[in-house]
């Protein structure tokens, strides 16, 4: 018997699997393709996000991405994974706010 039932070989689904193997739970990962990684997850740009649309800086999702942001730094780190960080440039233009925003 397993501890952990695992549906979906995407980042997520493989997050899942590590955090279970590291706690030292018995988990089964099903997967309808023949390989991993192949759905939505092998599509993305490779860009993380940074939360920098999002208004509130104390926000709950600005605080889960800036955890995870850092989260995943570490397991680079941890890992040996190759990367290159950089930064981005935001432009925001009077137009995009709400005239309130500026008085």
């Amino acid at each position: 018997p397993y501890d952990v039932l695992i549906i979906g070989g995407g980042v997520v689904g493989l997050s899942i699997l590590r955090t279970a193997a590291l706690s030292n739970l018995k988990a089964l990962l099903v997967e309808r393709s023949p390989s991993i990684l192949s759905g939505a997850s092998s599509r993305n740009s490779g860009i993380a996000c940074t939360g920098v649309d999002i208004g509130d800086a104390e926000s709950i999702e600005r605080r889960l991405i800036r955890d995870g942001a850092e989260e995943t730094r570490e397991f680079w780190t941890t890992m040996n994974v190759p990367r290159r960080e950089c930064g981005s440039l935001v432009c925001l233009w009077r137009w995009d706010v709400e005239d309130d925003e500026h008085d």
